[in-house]
């Protein structure tokens, strides 16, 4: 197979510096294990927008985590990767338990989770185990799907995807 390059990912890569305003807030950033730090924050309102299906973020975003860490390392195999955590939000066996313990750990008041009807766990399941905790709502939105490749070699072949709102209001 005859592989080429997009048009697309031809183009220069230009990057430009954030725009910070100096003021008195206050924000802390994490970069560790969602279900460990979970046990050591709390607040008012939590948002999770966890990977969907099993494609690994590491994987997709490489390159981004690259520019951040501004690190050296080795890469690896023929597409340059470097190591990264395989996240258990990818995983069809793992998730469900995962995504449990996140939401009965989290001491927050409102919890939100972004989902779409493509992902590893169903809206029921999702359902059942936010309900657990506390009182349970759902809003949806329809949006159309983004195709990154030729529409005869997706998986999903719907033109449009369903994106969920699950909302927790915590016991």
């Amino acid at each position: 197979m005859n592989k080429k390059i997009k048009k697309s990912a031809q183009k220069n890569l230009v990057l430009e510096p954030a725009i910070f305003s100096i003021n008195d807030n206050e924000h802390e950033v994490f970069n560790e294990d969602s279900n460990l730090l979970i046990k050591k924050i709390d607040g008012d309102i939590l948002y999770l927008d966890p990977p969907y299906n099993a494609r690994q973020y590491g994987s997709n975003y490489h390159l981004l985590n690259t520019i951040a860490k501004y690190d050296t390392f080795i890469p690896k195999g023929k597409t340059g990767l470097r190591d990264y955590h395989r996240s258990d939000y990818c995983s069809k066996t793992n998730v469900r338990k995962s995504f449990e313990e996140l939401v009965k750990n989290a001491n927050f008041n409102y919890t939100f989770l972004s989902y779409n009807n493509e992902g590893l766990m169903s809206e029921d399941e999702i359902r059942t185990i936010m309900s657990k905790y506390g009182k349970y709502d759902l809003v949806t939105t329809n949006y159309q799907r983004f195709k990154a490749d030729k529409t005869e070699n997706r998986i999903h072949t719907a033109s449009s995807t369903t994106e969920f709102l699950h909302i927790l209001e915590k016991n």
